[in-house]
């Protein structure tokens, strides 16, 4: 009898352990030790080093990817995994957007010329997605300048994203 109180009690406090959790990407969550978030980094880095989001693309999470605030994790940032043309920026940029909303993200913002790095404004985000559940935001941004492009897409735990849009926090 204790020991069916006690899976019990241990299956209760895993589950409530990962509701309170909120994903961020992959097996890293929003508000992670960010030690945690490094030894998931190694442990998986063969699998996070060519990541897909649509087709003929590759990106990585590298060691600076995971952004910390006060030793927890508050966003993941992927890069494309090598330097980019432009007109390769552009077909990731394009082939990002219809991964995203094939995966019932909804475009929640995006810059009138979103899909040309060169006309991409850069004090502005160039385009933005929410998750079917409002649990997550994910920025794809394109950085470079001349021959050499990168496309960025980084994850946001939607509660705090809107907080720091609103200036709370």
């Amino acid at each position: 009898m204790k020991l069916k109180h006690l899976c019990l009690f241990l299956f209760i406090f895993y589950s409530s352990k990962n509701l309170a959790q909120t994903e961020l990407f992959d097996e890293f969550y929003f508000k992670m030790p960010i030690s945690e978030a490094k030894k998931t980094l190694k442990r998986n880095q063969k699998k996070l080093t060519n990541v897909s989001f649509g087709a003929q693309t590759a990106y990585a999470v590298r060691k600076k990817s995971l952004v910390n605030e006060d030793g927890i994790l508050i966003s993941i940032n992927l890069w494309s995994k090598n330097n980019l043309s432009l007109q390769q920026a552009e077909t990731y940029l394009l082939r990002s957007k219809a991964y995203f909303e094939s995966k019932e993200y909804k475009t929640v913002y995006a810059q009138e010329n979103w899909s040309k790095p060169l006309l991409v404004k850069k004090n502005l985000p160039c385009i933005r997605f929410v998750d079917p559940d409002k649990k997550t935001v994910v920025e794809v941004d394109p950085r470079g300048q001349g021959s050499v492009y990168n496309i960025f897409v980084t994850y946001y735990n939607y509660e705090w994203f809107l907080k720091k849009a609103r200036g709370e926090k």
